[in-house]
């Protein structure tokens, strides 16, 4: 088959990709001095003079022995979508505890105080695992005998109407940590572009971690006394990419790496061999919904497959692109279009409707499909809100 001429070649596509890492390092470096400060000064700064600022307010609910620590930004307001997640995990006997990274209106107290057992709002400082670890550490101190703990942030649409039971999934699982999702466990795929490797899973990939989006914890993860000190020693950032690695990787690093053991509910093992059960239409249809926010030249690559011919479609690199996208981009946002359809999945990204406009776009139709008139609410409202600020 003859290559397009815009058909970025593994030489194009390693050279764009080493201008935008300089740039990245370029940033980083300018950043590196206040970096330094947070490294040695930032949990000092937090624990004793932000942390402050926080306001618990105690809930309707009693602690228990299950716990969900859930986690708030609410730059629109306060959700539908967030009292429907909180909804599902009282309903499934966990008891929330929940961690706002924004002051809340006082209606929006009032909306939240029947389904926590303490509501904690506090300055966004360390993102997610900022709110975590205030969460993580209360709750353990105020329940010692704790069975399980659940990780969950709003950066997700959860539970999707009409997916299976997530945490029923995951408690089936009978592992130390459940995730929905792991990002990094597909390297040996990505070492060749995907060309000449099998879609193999690899368990022991030095980084593979799971995503902070939906994590379940067990008691016996919670009963080492090295678990509480990972929260008390984990150091803030106001650096995103430092958050990531720090907290996301750092945290399933530390559950990996001790022995305990771990799994996910979005299973991927068999997907190689589903997509050669696909059709061209079906693989067409797939590639047009991947969701790829932020790599430039994959989605190049993405709008060239779908304008060719078909007539001069080649199924092999069809799906060989689906496999680069998902292992490059990770399967909880390239794969919704499929995860929601085929596995019933139960979670969509919202960050793709600020993301980009063509992720928007898929976004949008996939919550007219799968999702209800709330969800697509606040994605129109998320997709609004960016723009009015650009």
């Amino acid at each position: 088959m003859q290559v397009a001429p815009d058909t970025p070649t593994p030489a194009r596509r390693w050279f764009a990709r080493l201008k935008v890492h300089l740039a990245w390092r370029w940033k980083r470096a300018r950043k590196a001095p206040g970096r330094l400060l947070n490294q040695w000064l930032g949990n000092f700064w937090y624990d004793l003079w932000l942390k402050r600022k926080a306001r618990t307010t105690r809930g309707r609910l009693a602690e228990s022995e299950r716990c969900a620590v859930y986690v708030l930004y609410p730059r629109m307001g306060l959700q539908d979508s967030h009292l429907a997640s909180l909804e599902y995990l009282v309903g499934k006997g966990f008891t929330p505890l929940v961690v706002s990274n924004l002051t809340l209106m006082p209606a929006e107290r009032e909306r939240l105080l029947p389904l926590c057992w303490q509501l904690v709002e506090r300055p966004n400082y360390g993102y997610d695992f900022g709110a975590y670890r205030d969460g993580v550490l209360l709750a353990l101190e105020a329940v010692p005998s704790m069975r399980q703990l659940l990780l969950a942030n709003d950066s997700v649409w959860f539970p999707v109407p009409a997916a299976s039971d997530w945490l029923a999934k995951a408690e089936r699982l009978d592992v130390d940590l459940a995730g929905a999702a792991s990002n990094d466990g597909w390297v040996d795929y990505l070492t060749d572009a995907g060309r000449g490797r099998r879609w193999v899973f690899d368990p022991l990939a030095p980084r593979l971690h799971y995503c902070s989006f939906a994590l379940l914890l067990g008691s016996q993860v919670l009963r080492d006394p090295e678990f509480n000190r990972f929260w008390r020693k984990l150091k803030l950032t106001s650096d995103k990419l430092l958050t990531i690695r720090r907290g996301e990787i750092g945290l399933s690093r530390w559950i990996i790496d001790r022995g305990y053991s771990h799994g996910e509910t979005l299973d991927l093992n068999q997907f190689e061999q589903e997509l050669e059960q696909f059709d061209s239409a079906r693989l067409y249809d797939l590639v047009e919904h991947l969701i790829i926010p932020e790599d430039v030249e994959l989605r190049k690559e993405q709008k060239r497959l779908i304008e060719q011919p078909a007539d001069r479609s080649d199924l092999v690199e069809l799906r060989r692109f689906i496999l680069l996208a998902t292992a490059a981009t990770g399967p909880a946002y390239a794969l919704p279009h499929w995860s929601l359809q085929e596995q019933r999945f139960g979670f969509l990204k919202k960050s793709p409707m600020w993301l980009s406009e063509p992720t928007a776009r898929i976004t949008q139709s996939i919550i007219e499909r799968h999702g209800d008139s709330a969800m697509l609410k606040e994605a129109l409202q998320l997709a609004c809100g960016v723009k009015s600020k650009s």
